[in-house]
């Protein structure tokens, strides 16, 4: 199901949107002249537009300036959760789990370990693939946290999640085996903490938000470059953009 939703709003994206005005302007061509080049503008300013890094950073403000890093955490939390998302999964010709663009969450994860955070580190995340199955996000991130020096014994994983939401109740189980109460340090991208700390605490979990992972910067505009199309900074739109509207999806879910 989920991999569904993914495919119907691939054209709600920005490159989607650019696709479907595209293919709109080439139908007109052959029945409505007239309206093919407004088709082909309007793709183009779409384009232009969410490849632009001011732009970029905007979108990303709106969800990241709510939770910006600190130091001031509780000692006294059940676990350090690490969601899945950091990593890339082993597939071949990897021989080894290697880290992503989101791999600061692991790389943190152990940071607050070894500062004595918690006693714990929970990872989570379920196996990676639509067609072929392979090593879940949760053992995946294991297997790094154990190789920048996190103990094995402390580490606890949650192999099942496949989306955001299916993280806590799967948690809750974990902590409630336990007998451990539901107060964690929640470490995911900044910009997907913001949904993530309401879906644990629609569950009742205490959460203490741990973000990295900053699409933003402080200075919305750095140099007048930034008002040119860049095509990382139509891809930081674009993860933007999903979090919008999985936002705007799990409060009409009632999951938020």
């Amino acid at each position: 199901m989920a991999l569904i939703i993914k495919f119907i709003a691939l054209p709600l994206y920005p490159l989607g949107l650019v696709l479907v005005f595209g293919i709109a302007g080439i139908i007109a061509t052959f029945y409505k002249k007239k309206y093919a080049l407004i088709f082909w503008s309007v793709s183009l300013i779409i384009l232009s537009v969410f490849s632009s890094p001011f732009v970029s950073n905007l979108l990303a403000r709106g969800l990241e300036r709510k939770y910006i890093s600190t130091d001031s955490l509780p000692r006294d939390c059940s676990a350090i959760v690490v969601l899945g998302g950091g990593g890339k999964p082993m597939i071949p010709p990897r021989l080894y789990p290697e880290i992503g663009e989101a791999g600061d969450r692991i790389i943190h994860g152990a940071r607050l370990y070894k500062a004595g955070y918690a006693k714990r580190v929970i990872t989570t995340g379920g196996p990676v693939g639509a067609v072929r199955k392979y090593m879940s996000e949760g053992e995946h991130n294991a297997i790094l946290l154990k190789e920048i020096g996190v103990d094995s014994v402390s580490i606890v994983m949650e192999k099942l999640a496949k989306n955001t939401y299916e993280h806590a109740p799967y948690i809750e189980k974990i902590l409630d085996s336990l007998q451990l109460p539901k107060k964690i340090i929640l470490i995911t991208s900044a910009s997907h903490m913001l949904r993530s700390v309401k879906v644990f605490e629609k569950k009742e979990f205490e959460v203490f938000p741990a973000p990295v992972d900053y699409i933003s910067s402080d200075y919305i505009l750095n140099t007048v470059l930034d008002f040119f199309p860049k095509a990382n900074a139509l891809m930081e739109s674009t993860r933007s953009i999903h979090e919008y509207y999985g936002i705007l999806g799990y409060k009409l879910l009632g999951w938020i």
